[in-house]
């Protein structure tokens, strides 16, 4: 069987599915991350391949790693480009858990400021 990505549409559905495990508090806080879902690169061996991004906490993003099937959080590299990719396999729940223990989380990136 040969792979290919994930649409946008399966990942919203994902996104919805695996909400519903989490805790109202964190449903809370995706809700205030989140961002539409839009492409982003990821280095590969070398090579620039693509991931979805699905929100952005301080400098740090939530994107779905479709070939590993799983969330990662990470930060941009200098040039917009995931620099390093995990294989942590997450479900959003344990990334935005780790978000909210994290006490060096940072303002929403897309927060009006105060």
């Amino acid at each position: 069987m040969e792979w290919t990505p994930i649409s946008e549409e399966e990942l919203l559905s994902l996104i919805e599915a695996q909400l519903l495990g989490c805790d109202d508090g964190l449903v809370a806080l995706f809700h205030e991350i989140e961002v539409p879902p839009r492409r982003c690169g990821i280095r590969r061996f070398g090579e620039v391949e693509y991931v979805f991004v699905v929100a952005e906490a301080g400098a740090g993003i939530i994107y779905y790693e479709d070939i590993e099937e799983g969330f990662e959080f990470c930060e941009l590299g200098v040039d917009g480009v995931i620099p390093e990719r995990g294989c942590d396999q997450l479900e959003l729940c344990h990334i935005l858990e780790r978000i909210r223990s994290s006490k060096q989380l940072l303002p929403v990136a897309n927060a009006p400021a105060d």
